[in-house]
């Protein structure tokens, strides 16, 4: 089966709705559910899900290969305790860097 977030194959994931997501997609989307939630938008999992597929995978997307997976995972924690996409996340760490 493949996560419908970012379309890797899984072994092991957790259905959230009719989603299927990998352990690093969950986060990602359930913040996403949770601000569709409070924004009183409709919250149907599949849909965020391939969402946010359809944001990562179109074209002016950049790939950054060989982060370190331990990295990674801390910020995308990071971005769901602040209430942002990795997308955000990352401009903001740019910004906050190139910044004077």
């Amino acid at each position: 089966m493949f996560c419908d977030a970012c379309g890797k194959l899984i072994t092991d994931g957790t259905g959230v709705g009719r989603a299927i997501l990998c352990r690093n997609c969950f986060p990602d989307v359930t913040a996403e559910i949770e601000r569709h939630r409070e924004a009183g938008k409709p919250t149907d999992a599949i849909t965020i899900a391939r969402q946010i597929f359809r944001e990562t995978h179109s074209v002016g997307s950049y790939l950054l290969p060989d982060i370190p997976e331990q990295l990674w995972i801390t910020a995308k924690y990071k971005a769901v305790d602040e209430g942002l996409t990795m997308r955000e996340l990352i401009l903001k760490a740019l910004h906050e860097y190139i910044a004077p």
